[in-house]
C-alpha cells in the first residue's frame, strides 16, 4: 500500500531541498544549514500529521546533510551526525501525543468547562514554556496560538507570565518570534485593560503598570496604559513606578550614560502619568458639573 505524505509533510521536504540549493549556491554557512533546517522541522513538529513517517522526515534531513557536506565550501565531515543527534534530541523531547496542536486542544476544552487547573497550567506554560517545553516553542511564531488562547479566555496572569522579564523561559520574551512576540502580548493586554466593566480589565491594568517596573517592557506597557480608566489607587502606583525609575537613572552627574532608550522610557511614562492625573481632573470636573 501506497503511504500518503501530508501537504505539510511534502512541503517541509521541499523547504530543506530549498537549503541544500542555497548551500550548492555558496550563500550559507554550515552552522547556517543546520539552523535553517532544525527551524524547518520544528515548524513541521508544531502541527504534525499522525500519518507522517516524522522518523522518515529525520532521515531525509540527514541525507541532504550527507550530500551538504561533501561540497568544498562546506568540508564539514561531523555536519550529518551533529544533525542527526540534534534531530533525534528533539524528537525525543516530544511527549507522545503532546505537540503544540494537540495541547491547544486539550486545554481549550478544559477551559471551555471551566476547569480552573486549565488556567494555572496556562500561566505556567507562558512563564516557563520556552524552557520545559523547548522543542514546542523553538519555531518563530510557534508561542501566537497559546498567547492567543490566553486572551481568549482572559486569563491576564498567562499574558502578564508571558512577558514578564523575571522568568527566563517565557513565551514572549523581547527576542522570541524576531522581536514581535512582547509587542503583540502586550497588545492583546491592553486590549483587555481597555474594558471598562469586566474584572480582567482592572487585573490587565494592573499588570501594564506593574510591568513598567522592568527596564525590557517599561515603555512598551507605558503606552498600552488606558489613562483614563485607572483608579485613584493605580495613578498612585504608576506614580511610585515613575519615582522609581527616576531613582534608578541615578544624579545628574552621570546622565551623560543613560542610553536614548532609558530616556524615551522616562519620557513615556512621564506622559502617562501626566494623562492618567489630567483624565482624573477632567472627571472630577464631569462630577462637579453633573451635580444636581
Amino acid at each position: 500500500m501506497i503511504r500518503m505524505e501530508s501537504p505539510r509533510y511534502v512541503e517541509t521536504i521541499e523547504a530543506v531541498d530549498a537549503i541544500r540549493d542555497s548551500c550548492r549556491e555558496n550563500s550559507l554557512t554550515p552552522d547556517q544549514f543546520t539552523t535553517q533546517v532544525t527551524d524547518v522541522f520544528y515548524d513541521y513538529l508544531i502541527d504534525e500529521d499522525p500519518r507522517d513517517d516524522v522518523v522518515g522526515l529525520v532521515d531525509y534531513c540527514v541525507q541532504v546533510a550527507t550530500e551538504v557536506c561533501e561540497l568544498t565550501l562546506f568540508a564539514d565531515r561531523v555536519l550529518p551526525q551533529r544533525l542527526d543527534n540534534q534531530l533525534r534530541w528533539i524528537l525525543e523531547q516530544q511527549v507522545d501525543g503532546h505537540n503544540l496542536g494537540h495541547t491547544i486542544r486539550v486545554l481549550r476544552s478544559r477551559l471551555l468547562e471551566g476547569d480552573e487547573l486549565a488556567k494555572i497550567e496556562l500561566v505556567e506554560l507562558c512563564q516557563h514554556g520556552y524552557e520545559t517545553h523547548q522543542p514546542m516553542f523553538s519555531a518563530v511564531d510557534s508561542e501566537r496560538d497559546i498567547i492567543a488562547l490566553a486572551y481568549e479566555f482572559r486569563v491576564v496572569p498567562a499574558l502578564d507570565a508571558a512577558v514578564r522579564p523575571t522568568a527566563p523561559g517565557r513565551l514572549a520574551n523581547e527576542d522570541k518570534s524576531r522581536g514581535m512576540a512582547l509587542p503583540r502580548t502586550l497588545d492583546l493586554l491592553a486590549h483587555l485593560a481597555n474594558d471598562p466593566q469586566h474584572p480582567s480589565g482592572t487585573l490587565a491594568r494592573d499588570s501594564l503598570i506593574d510591568l513598567c517596573r522592568y527596564p525590557e517592557t517599561a515603555g512598551l506597557a507605558a503606552l498600552r496604559i488606558p489613562v483614563h480608566l485607572l483608579s485613584p489607587d493605580q495613578r498612585a502606583l504608576l506614580h511610585e513606578v515613575y519615582v522609581a525609575h527616576e531613582e534608578r537613572i541615578g544624579p545628574e552627574v552621570v546622565r551623560i550614560f543613560i542610553t536614548d532608550e532609558q530616556l524615551r522610557d522616562r519620557e513615556i511614562l512621564r506622559s502617562a502619568l501626566w494623562q492618567a492625573n489630567d483624565a482624573s481632573h477632567m472627571l472630577s470636573a464631569d462630577d462637579h458639573t453633573s451635580a444636581p
